[in-house]
C-alpha cells in the first residue's frame, strides 16, 4: 500500500528556500530613534489638611545708612542733669485756695493738739497709746507735706483731728 503523506505541523514544516538574499532580522526598537530617558510621572498624593501654598514673603528693602548726626563743635555736651525748674504733677492752686488749705491745716492740727493735751492727764491702755502715736505720726506727716502738697497735708491733719476726737470721746 502506498503510503499517504502525513501532514506536518506548520512549525515543523520545512521553510521554502527563497532566492532573495538573506536579511538580518531587526526589532522595532533597533530601527526607532532612542527614546529619551524620563522618569515616570510623579504621583501626587492628596493631603486633607495641607495648608494652601503661601506666596513668598516680601523682600526686605535695605535702607540707606545715614551718618550719625554730629553736634556743633561750639556746643559742649552737657551731662545728664534734670532741668532746673521741672514741672511737678499735682493740683494747681490759686493763692486764695492755698490760704484756705493752710488755714484748714492749722485748725485741724490745733484741734488734734488740744485733744492730745486733754488725753495726756489720763491713764491709757496699750491700744489707746497706739492711737496717740498714730495721731502724732499724722500730725508730723501733715507738717512735712505742707511744703509740697497742701491737699495731702490737709488730709493728714484731718485724720489726726478725727482720731483725737474719737479717742477723747472714748475716755469720757
Amino acid at each position: 500500500m502506498p503510503s499517504e503523506p502525513v501532514p506536518v505541523p506548520a512549525a515543523e514544516a520545512p521553510q521554502p528556500k527563497s532566492t532573495a538574499p538573506a536579511q538580518p532580522t531587526t526589532t522595532p526598537a533597533a530601527t526607532a530613534p532612542a527614546p529619551t530617558t524620563t522618569s515616570p510621572p510623579k504621583e501626587e498624593y492628596y493631603q486633607k489638611n495641607k495648608p494652601a501654598d503661601q506666596p513668598p514673603p516680601p523682600k526686605r528693602v535695605s535702607r540707606p545708612v545715614n551718618p550719625a548726626p554730629t553736634t556743633p563743635a561750639t556746643q559742649p555736651a552737657a551731662p545728664n542733669t534734670p532741668p532746673a525748674d521741672a514741672p511737678r504733677l499735682g493740683d494747681v492752686l490759686t493763692p486764695d485756695q492755698q490760704h484756705q488749705y493752710n488755714a484748714a491745716i492749722d485748725v485741724s492740727l490745733a484741734h488734734a493738739q488740744a485733744s492730745l493735751g486733754f488725753i495726756s492727764t489720763r491713764q491709757l491702755t496699750k491700744e489707746q497709746q497706739a492711737t496717740v502715736a498714730e495721731i502724732q505720726n499724722f500730725m508730723q506727716q501733715a507738717q512735712e507735706k505742707r511744703k509740697d502738697e497742701l491737699a495731702a497735708a490737709k488730709s493728714l491733719a484731718e485724720r489726726a483731728e478725727v482720731l483725737s476726737h474719737d479717742l477723747v470721746a472714748s475716755l469720757r
